[in-house]
């Protein structure tokens, strides 16, 4: 792969914001946002998305939640 697309980065933005890609990929992604302003947006926008979630207190997730998720999760299988 010579290059990435603003889609392929999309999909990529996880790992990039966790530091977890391998090197090619991780310089694809750095090449890309050096000429995608959309995309270097985009990357600052979940940047600061995760920084404001990250400040929220966690709240447990009720039973009958977890049941429900849980039986539509096998129902889908």
């Amino acid at each position: 792969m010579d290059e990435i697309t603003c889609k392929q980065l999309v999909e990529l933005v996880t790992p990039y914001l966790e530091d977890s890609l391998d090197e090619p990929t991780l310089g694809l992604v750095e090449e890309h946002l050096v000429m995608c302003d959309w995309c270097v947006d985009y990357v600052e926008q979940m940047r600061a998305t995760i920084g404001a979630l990250g400040g929220l207190p966690r709240e447990p997730v009720p039973e009958r939640l977890r049941v429900a998720v849980a039986a539509a999760l096998e129902e889908r299988r």
